[in-house]
């Protein structure tokens, strides 16, 4: 970890632009700090927090300081839809609160088919707003959201959820506490345990060149979307709380979750990755309930935590080794070659509680030109790319499920197959707010590099890869039963 001091935080910041248009944290004599919730000042934060939660779920009415305004603005619970929770407490008197409800209700990005890239921006916008509203409750200027360090090398840290919030009778934490958890989650275990690979592992999302997706590689937001910030989720927490988007936002967890994801980008931006530049795009933006009331703000205001007056007390390093990853030079934009879909499964992969597995052939009029499918030995350089659409599940199977490419015959699933995890969190049919539920489904798009999987088949000699490959899913536990998960199109794909 790159270790800063207050110190030090405050120093750099003084050669940085303040742009007078950003929503500052109010009263902020300097920059505040993030910190480690297992720190001294994080775990005092963290009380702070615990307090606040206390406070804004006692208030009487319905205003952006209760609890469940902040719940609702990620999405309203998942037994309603938004017009009639807005109805049921707002009645039909045409008052600001309710037009601020009916502005900021069901708004979070980007699990309901929104522009992915969305997610990074409006999840930090959120956080801050929510961080405005705890200095508001608690009286505290100072307060600044610890994060959860979830990935850390640390093996008492590593997956485990923090204390603080699996007691529900402790006096100063107790409302840290939700019964909506998985069983590994609130006993203290790691909750990645259970699976044949470990899902913390973030090198190749920090690792990407690029913010946005460029041909088949899906680029920093995405990766962290759909890899680390989902698998949290579904790892946590069960169907009625953080194992879905309705729920999510009503676990104290969601908050620290969050920001640890936010300290992803920052950490990604400090290592040399760059966000999107384009104006219009940037120029979007969102509307929140905070402590003042009614705020907006476009997402490129958002881009920079410093010019927002926070910081983390430590950053994660773009690791040396990616993996799979290309260098910064082959994946940007300009030097990519087109796509080439190679091959494809005839059919969805359903998804249950045993492996599932799932055949690549090549695509018509596509000639297997190399010892292994998807590898071309006359184009050394290209990249190739297992690429999932179509993810969906009828309810949540509160597991991962992890993703091996394999020859058809004699090969073993370990490591050296493994190509990743996927996650149903955004795969599930929920109402947006209109009652359009056919609508309501997230990107659900995965991709993973596969070429030095498919280097090593051919280093093997196994001749069981040249026609086909085979795609297995296998579960992570032991999924809930009724929610039938699949993945809806599997390919190849060359560039």
């Amino acid at each position: 970890m790159h270790q800063i001091s207050r110190r030090n935080f405050v120093k750099g910041m003084g050669a940085l632009p303040l742009a007078l248009a950003l929503p500052r944290i109010a009263g902020a004599t300097e920059p505040l700090l993030r910190c480690d919730l297992t720190s001294a000042h994080g775990r005092e934060m963290l009380g702070v927090l615990a307090g606040a939660i206390r406070k804004m779920r006692a208030y009487p009415n319905m205003t952006p300081l209760h609890w469940s305004w902040q719940w609702y603005t990620h999405f309203v619970t998942g037994t309603t839809t938004k017009a009639d929770e807005i109805n049921r407490i707002f009645g039909t008197a045409n008052t600001s609160m309710r037009r601020l409800a009916e502005e900021t209700w069901d708004t979070c990005q980007s699990h309901s088919g929104q522009d992915p890239n969305y997610f990074l921006p409006w999840h930090r916008m959120f956080v801050f707003y929510f961080e405005r509203i705890v200095r508001r409750v608690s009286g505290r200027a100072d307060f600044a959201l610890p994060y959860w360090d979830y990935t850390s090398d640390d093996p008492a840290k590593r997956g485990i959820v923090p204390v603080e919030f699996r007691n529900p009778d402790d006096p100063v934490f107790g409302p840290l506490y939700r019964p909506d958890r998985s069983d590994l989650a609130n006993s203290g275990q790691p909750i990645q345990s259970s699976n044949p690979a470990d899902p913390m592992r973030i090198g190749g999302p920090m690792g990407k060149a690029n913010f946005e997706m460029v041909g088949s590689d899906v680029g920093f937001c995405r990766a962290i979307n759909s890899s680390i910030h989902g698998s949290i989720h579904v790892l946590v927490g069960n169907k009625l709380g953080m194992g879905t988007v309705p729920y999510s936002a009503n676990d104290p967890l969601f908050w620290v979750h969050h920001s640890n994801i936010d300290r992803m980008w920052a950490s990604w931006n400090r290592g040399g990755g760059v966000n999107p530049v384009n104006a219009a795009w940037a120029q979007n933006s969102f509307v929140f309930g905070d402590a003042s009331g009614r705020t907006s703000a476009p997402m490129n205001a958002f881009f920079d935590c410093a010019t927002l007056g926070y910081g983390y007390d430590a950053y994660i390093p773009r690791p040396g080794g990616t993996g799979t990853t290309t260098s910064l030079a082959l994946m940007k934009a300009s030097s990519r070659p087109p796509s080439q879909r190679i091959a494809k499964a005839h059919g969805a992969a359903e998804l249950g509680a045993k492996p599932a597995r799932v055949t690549l052939l090549p695509i018509e009029g596509t000639v297997a030109d190399g010892p292994v499918l998807g590898l071309d030995p006359r184009q050394p350089a290209q990249r190739t790319y297992l690429v999932l659409k179509g993810l969906h599940t009828w309810a949540q199977p509160e597991v991962l499920y992890h993703v091996y490419v394999s020859p058809t015959a004699g090969a073993r699933l370990d490591q050296d197959s493994h190509v990743g995890h996927i996650n149903f969190f955004d795969a599930e049919f929920h109402d947006h707010g209109h009652g359009a539920m056919g609508t309501a489904l997230g990107e659900n798009l995965y991709s993973f590099e596969v070429t030095d999987v498919l280097k090593r088949i051919a280093r093997s000699g196994n001749p069981n890869g040249r026609q086909a490959l085979l795609v297995t899913f296998v579960p992570g536990g032991t999924p809930t039963p009724g929610g039938k998960p699949l993945v809806g199109t599997i390919e190849l794909v060359r560039e």
